[in-house]
């Protein structure tokens, strides 16, 4: 017992072996050094910081990450008093873990001390609920309290759900059926919410013959139907509403409403494929494809900021060009279909359907991404097979691969993804 007492004192304040053996030491190397992290969904960073080693005989810091397997080397620190780090450019819904090896040595012999190790991650998937088989979620919304609407390309109803995937109970605007179209992505039905969180659906009905007739609805914030209009143009496609003021978007023109449903104005449009449109800092910002456009030589995808309704000039374009036919890497649009913003952070999060996965943008650089194809948590199908439009003027259908999906966030920076061919919404961390 007196020789176990003896081991312990002598290794709290005199080292026996390594670089300061016969020397005193701290008293926290009787355990390892603490290491905290902080990870941001922001920065899309791990933000690291540990106890500072002894500064004799000390060589440099090794800040170690893992994301699934063995411990793996990312980034040397020479100075001892440098005790943080920021790992950028992580994956989000990814679970990383990390230690810090603080290295000491003298000519040949060298030694490690490795501290706590941590973990964690971002945007991770909270939950997933499911739809009705075929309702194929292709737009969401949230109130401020945090209800979620959702609408589908085959059922004319809007599903409701609380915030942690609890039906609240569908309604229905239409008991006809749907007219869908394939531009760019699949359009369908398309909805929006206004300051008061008055619900606004807009969708198109098939006509057995003739050219399909687009209608919107109005919803109270306790589900009551107030209205429904009809809307002149050819196939409304897109809705969205900036303070008192709501614009509708058809293949033919973009008319804007005040909230009582009254028409102010009628814009002409300019010959662009529009996946999805939406306001972002009181502009207009709309997901294009290369071959709507007359000027420049995109090659891919496009989310473009406009400077007004009229877009005649554009004040922010996100996104870039493929290296090669093989490219498929990150900050690559290819098929999106719908995006969502975070003014706060000038964050973009865009469904990129074509490869499977959500793309991140803060101002006009690459952020961060996750997803792949699958039905498992944090995969996602956007591509499959539906009846559309083929021919305006006669109403004629057939059936066509299409791509699809939707998205949306609450006011807590929460993220739904409408994961239309899996006929389900994922809810993801801010």
């Amino acid at each position: 017992m007196q020789k176990l007492s003896c081991f312990v004192y002598v290794f709290m304040f005199t080292a026996c072996i390594g670089p300061f053996a016969g020397k005193k030491v701290t008293p926290w190397l009787a355990g390892p050094p603490a290491l905290k992290v902080n990870f941001s969904s922001e920065e899309a960073a791990a933000l690291l910081v540990w106890d500072q080693a002894p500064v004799e005989g000390f060589l440099h810091y090794e800040i170690q990450r893992s994301s699934g397997g063995d411990f793996a080397t990312v980034a040397q620190v020479q100075s001892v008093s440098d005790t943080s780090f920021s790992d950028r450019g992580l994956l989000a819904n990814e679970n990383y873990r990390y230690q810090v090896l603080s290295v000491f040595g003298e000519k040949e012999k060298v030694h490690q001390l490795a501290s706590t190790s941590v973990e964690g991650g971002f945007h991770h998937q909270v939950n997933a609920w499911g739809l009705p088989t075929g309702f194929a979620p292709t737009r969401l919304a949230v109130s401020r309290e945090g209800t979620v609407f959702a609408v589908g390309a085959r059922q004319g109803l809007v599903e409701r759900f609380d915030r942690t995937g609890n039906s609240l109970g569908g309604l229905v605007y239409t008991r006809e059926a749907l007219a869908c179209m394939e531009t760019s992505a699949l359009d369908g039905p398309s909805l929006a919410l206004d300051q008061e969180d008055n619900l606004y659906v807009v969708y198109n009905l098939q006509r057995e013959g003739r050219q399909p007739e687009a209608f919107w609805s109005k919803f109270a914030p306790d589900g009551g139907l107030l209205w429904t209009r009809p809307l002149a143009g050819l196939f409304a496609r897109h809705i969205v509403i900036d303070g008192e003021e709501i614009y509708i978007e058809s293949i033919s023109q973009l008319q804007q409403f005040d909230r009582s449903g009254e028409r102010q104005v009628q814009y002409a449009i300019p010959a662009l494929l529009v996946s999805s449109l939406r306001f972002w800092q009181g502009r207009f910002a709309a997901l294009i494809e290369p071959l709507s456009l007359r000027e420049g030589d995109w090659q891919a995808p496009r989310l473009v900021v406009y400077d007004d309704a009229e877009r005649g000039s554009t004040v922010q374009v996100i996104g870039r060009d493929p290296k090669s036919h093989q490219d498929r890497g990150s900050g690559l649009l290819r098929r999106p279909t719908d995006f969502a913003v975070d003014e706060v952070s000038a964050r973009a999060f865009v469904v990129n359907a074509g490869q499977d996965r959500i793309e991140v943008f803060r101002g006009d650089d690459y952020l961060t991404r996750w997803g792949e194809e699958g039905d498992a948590e944090g995969q996602f199908r956007f591509s499959g097979d539906i009846e559309v439009v083929v021919n305006m003027a006669n109403g004629e259908k057939a059936e066509r691969h299409v791509m699809a999906g939707g998205i949306a966030r609450d006011a807590e920076g929460f993220v739904y993804i409408a994961d239309t061919f899996n006929d389900r919404i994922q809810k993801f961390e801010p």
